[in-house]
C-alpha cells in the first residue's frame, strides 16, 4: 500500500485526524504488508477534566459561544474562555475542532 493510499484510508477514519496516523511496513517472503495505526480517544484524559469543564466542553462542542455558555452557567465569558483554555491544555488540543476529534472519537458526545 502506498503512503498516499494509507493517507486516504486514515483520512476516512472517524477516530482521528489523518495527521495522527502511523504506518509500519514489512515483508514476508515476496509479499509486502502495511499496518496503519490510528490513536483512540484517551478516556484517562477526559477523566482529568472537572465536571464543570466537561459541561463547558459539551456546550462548546454543541456550537455554543463563550457568551452563550456564560449566560447559561451564570458566569462571565472570560471565565468560560479560561475554562476552555484549561480544557485545551489538559487534553493537548488547540481548537474546538481538535477538541471534538479528541473527545468524541468521531461520534460520541462529551459526558
Amino acid at each position: 500500500m502506498s503512503r498516499r493510499a494509507a493517507k486516504r484510508v486514515a483520512a476516512r477514519s472517524d477516530s482521528a485526524p489523518a495527521r495522527d496516523f502511523r504506518i509500519a511496513r514489512f515483508s514476508l517472503g515476496p509479499e509486502e504488508f502495511a499496518v496503519i495505526s490510528l490513536p483512540m480517544p484517551d478516556s484517562a484524559a477526559l477523566s482529568s477534566l472537572s465536571s464543570s469543564e466537561r459541561e463547558v466542553a459539551a456546550l462548546a462542542l454543541a456550537g455554543r459561544s463563550n457568551r452563550s455558555i456564560a449566560e447559561q452557567r451564570g458566569t462571565s465569558p472570560r471565565t468560560i474562555a479560561n475554562q476552555i483554555q484549561s480544557i485545551y491544555r489538559k487534553l493537548g488540543v488547540g481548537s474546538r475542532t481538535e477538541l471534538a476529534a479528541r473527545v468524541s472519537g468521531g461520534s460520541n458526545p462529551v459526558r
